[in-house]
């Protein structure tokens, strides 16, 4: 929860009169760091802070692995869906899983870098695959990575997984590329997309030419709803 603009002042007045090196105002959450502490995710700075009580360790990957050689092939999914909502749910500060959307991308859930970073930790740990810092960009939903583990861990179907990402993953994907994209490279970009835009809507003839001739995205939706209408 953020400092409110008097709270700021009066600790900035604090720490000018104070005689420490270091001081950091900061409103913390002693709930949430103690459910950090006893995930073994909490920095160590912060250690201090909160007691834990010990307790054990999270299920390994070769236990997982084992749950899914023993379960019923029309449970597998389930049974690591549960585990990646259950860390996900965790990261946001939700006492529940149930809340949690396993289609909705992990940016409209709330997720952050650091989210992203705590998420990729949560589930190295309970499944004892190495799993790279870009995972939830890699897989934008709780699904994707459902079906990631999946195949990481040998209990999902040739058949049965989606091992190419679906166009909407695809497009999320692209989404966060160009948010960190320069904006020249983002022109190149849009000539290549007016270009797909051309060849999804006619082939190539008619309002593709006018399409790729177009200089902003207003001017290419305009060619569009002139065709096509208004959805």
């Amino acid at each position: 929860m953020p400092l409110s603009d008097q709270e700021g002042l009066e600790l900035f007045d604090q720490a000018l009169g104070a005689d420490t090196a270091l001081l950091a105002p900061v409103r913390l959450n002693p709930g949430a760091l103690r459910v950090q502490a006893q995930a073994g995710l909490l920095p160590a700075l912060l250690r201090g802070l909160v007691r834990a009580p010990a307790r054990p360790a999270e299920p390994t990957g070769g236990s997982l692995a084992q749950r899914l050689a023993e379960a019923d092939e029309a449970d597998r999914e389930k049974v690591v869906l549960e585990l990646v909502l259950t860390q996900v749910a965790a990261v946001l500060g939700h006492d529940s899983a149930a809340a949690i959307d396993a289609e909705r991308p992990f940016r409209q859930l709330g997720f952050d870098s650091l989210g992203a970073v705590g998420l990729r930790n949560r589930l190295t740990q309970t499944t004892g695959l190495q799993l790279p810092a870009t995972l939830i960009f890699d897989h934008p939903t709780p699904a994707a990575i459902t079906r990631l583990l999946l195949t990481e861990l040998g209990g999902g179907s040739a058949a049965g997984d989606d091992a190419t990402p679906s166009i909407d993953e695809e497009l999320t994907k692209l989404e966060d590329l160009l948010a960190a994209t320069a904006a020249e490279e983002k022109q190149h970009v849009a000539g290549r997309l007016r270009a797909m835009a051309a060849a999804l809507m006619d082939g190539g003839q008619g309002t593709s030419g006018r399409i790729e001739a177009a200089a902003t995205m207003d001017e290419v939706f305009q060619l569009i709803d002139g065709d096509f209408g208004e959805a």
